[in-house]
């Protein structure tokens, strides 16, 4: 079972315990990135999702399904 993303103030905390691993560079950052988002399956930094999340959300509301768009769901890889 995953640990629930986290939303404390002014930053978001994502759960990637069922990250992957992968060599290309970041698509936020740019830099090399070993995590690969485990939804999408694109090379992120987990801390950069997170503060792109709490950068572009517009609402809480906006910034929950941001969250959910980010975060696997039940055992899903």
């Amino acid at each position: 079972m995953s640990n629930p993303t986290l939303t404390v103030p002014d930053r978001v905390i994502l759960d990637w315990t069922r990250g992957r691993t992968g060599p290309p560079p970041c698509v936020i950052c740019g830099r090399l990135a070993l995590c690969r988002s485990p939804v999408k399956d694109v090379p992120c930094h987990k801390r950069c999702a997170e503060t792109w999340i709490t950068a572009h959300a517009t609402s809480a509301r906006d910034q929950r399904r941001l969250i959910r768009a980010c975060t696997p769901r039940g055992g899903a890889r």
